[in-house]
């Protein structure tokens, strides 16, 4: 009885989930736009992140009285924390052409980055992704193709989709650290 409960949960989540994310979306969407200074990447960021923290909420059995409230300040978070993050990486940020200048690398290395082909780099760790993810990378990124048409190119719903966006990106992130991690002889 216990395996029956847990997917009538599941289902009460994805039905709740789905209604929330054809109400709420683009009105997040267009709230996490605005604090974001008009970043679309940013505030898509926000919304998926945001609807992925309230279906682990769902899933783990939470009640939600207000679920409009949760969603708000749930992206007012996410929104709160890209700026925080955006502000430190600003801080740090050393313009390549004066890093030999203050002594950070010597002007050898500096000159090797000018010369690295990113393009080349991207190529390499695209290659490394499944079919199915190079395809979703294609189609968004490089064909700038929306997310709703995604879904329906792969005859998946629209959270499904934005989902697999979401774990493509931190994948991505990963092999770029991995990467980076490994250039260095770290």
């Amino acid at each position: 009885m216990k395996g029956v409960r847990i997917m009538s949960e599941k289902k009460r989540a994805n039905a709740l989930l789905q209604e929330c994310y054809n109400e709420y979306r683009i009105k997040l969407f267009n709230y996490c736009l605005s604090r974001l200074d008009g970043s679309r990447e940013a505030a898509d960021d926000c919304v998926q992140e945001t609807f992925i923290v309230f279906y682990n909420k769902l899933l783990d059995g939470e009640q939600f009285e207000n679920p409009r409230a949760f969603l708000y300040r749930t992206a007012d978070n996410f929104v709160k924390r890209q700026k925080q993050k955006a502000a430190s990486e600003l801080r740090h940020q050393v313009p390549l052409e004066s890093a030999a200048d203050i002594g950070i690398c010597d002007e050898e290395y500096c000159e090797r980055l000018d010369q690295i082909d990113y393009s080349e780099c991207a190529n390499i760790l695209i290659n490394l992704l499944t079919d199915e993810e190079k395809n979703i990378y294609n189609l968004r990124y490089s064909q700038k193709v929306s997310v709703e048409e995604i879904s329906e190119r792969l005859g998946i719903s629209r959270p499904a989709a934005s989902m697999r966006l979401m774990r493509l990106r931190n994948k991505i992130k990963d092999m770029v650290y991995s990467f980076d991690i490994e250039k260095k002889g770290g």
